[in-house]
């Protein structure tokens, strides 16, 4: 397996690091520790760099300023693209400066230990549906886009910090193997938490709840999905390369699949966790759960997101992919 290489930081896989070896590092944080992983990976990577990033307005009214919130962070501003600049269906949002108005401290920092507010955050395009031209544009035309933002709610798991180090749009690789490594360890953390209850729980199925049975054996069928999960994400990383060194195609897209069907199983993991704390009204009992499930929010709405992202883009890809067609697939 590929060692690390220059580039990544030297106690954190990277890019330059075979997949597999990210995997076997990165889960056993997000089991251990899914808040601390979290920061750890954020303060480590700027995975939002690859993302079309907006300006801060310079000279427009509404200083950028952003407020920790329950689950994240409550943004508000004005941003500019510029002109003739395609803004693609994620746009990341840097805030001007550090003196940012963050106030009270965000429970989320940087891996270096820092409790300061993260000061870049990632929006769908869609929420800026309503953006206008600056009209008074100048000799050489239009003027930038503007986006305005009033106290939108941005989750804890589409935030970082700048300061770390940029991932390339070539670097998805590692991105779809770390999130999911780190999830499936969180996941792990759940399933362990909810064997201890005494409670019952619904598990569910497709597209519906079965029927609910007693939270041990619960557990013990969510961990051996996530087990069987994570035996198959191996098996597609056995001899990967690294990021940086580039997938064959068939095999990018064999582990986009793969990762796909990680993040649908970490799903039923947390519907199942859910479903226990609505339904054990005892503080006691539900309190382990809670605090697991706060600590891994972060990383589970970011696999939702790097899901988002991933190849292929048509049915007829996705059928070969996941039949392990080595064939070339396009799309």
């Amino acid at each position: 397996m590929a060692a690390f290489t220059q580039g990544d930081p030297p106690s954190e896989p990277g890019p330059g690091t075979g997949l597999g070896r990210v995997l076997t590092a990165m889960e056993p944080r997000g089991h251990a520790d899914p808040a601390a992983a979290w920061r750890a990976f954020t303060g480590a990577w700027n995975w939002a760099a690859p993302l079309t990033a907006a300006a801060p307005g310079p000279g427009l009214p509404g200083a950028a300023a952003v407020r920790p919130a329950p689950g994240g962070f409550d943004l508000s501003g004005v941003w500019h693209l510029p002109p003739g600049e395609a803004a693609g269906p994620w746009l990341a949002l840097p805030l001007a400066s550090a003196d940012h108005g963050c106030g009270a401290r965000a429970s989320v920092g940087a891996a270096s230990g820092a409790d300061d507010c993260p000061d870049l955050f990632v929006l769908p395009a869609r929420t800026f549906e309503r953006r206008s031209p600056d009209t008074a544009g100048g000799p050489d035309g239009p003027g930038p886009t503007v986006l305005r933002l009033e106290g939108v709610r941005v989750p804890t798991g589409l935030a970082t910090y700048t300061a770390g180090t940029a991932l390339r749009a070539q670097d998805a690789a590692f991105l779809w193997t770390a999130v999911a490594a780190l999830a499936l360890g969180a996941a792990r953390r759940m399933t362990d938490v909810l064997a201890g209850q005494d409670a019952r729980v619904r598990t569910p199925g497709p597209g519906l709840w079965a029927e609910a049975g007693p939270a041990p054996l619960v557990a013990a069928e969510l961990a051996a999905a996530l087990h069987d999960e994570r035996l198959a994400l191996t098996a597609t990383l056995h001899g990967a390369p690294t990021a940086r060194e580039g997938l064959p195609p068939a095999l990018r897209e064999r582990l986009a699949v793969r990762v796909r069907r990680l993040a649908d199983t970490v799903h039923h993991v947390l519907a199942a966790a859910y479903d226990h704390v609505l339904l054990d009204d005892r503080d006691t009992g539900r309190r382990p759960l809670v605090s697991v499930l706060e600590a891994s929010s972060p990383i589970l709405q970011q696999v939702r997101y790097a899901t988002e992202l991933l190849p292929p883009h048509d049915r007829m890809s996705l059928r070969k992919a996941e039949r392990g067609d080595d064939r070339r697939i396009s799309g």
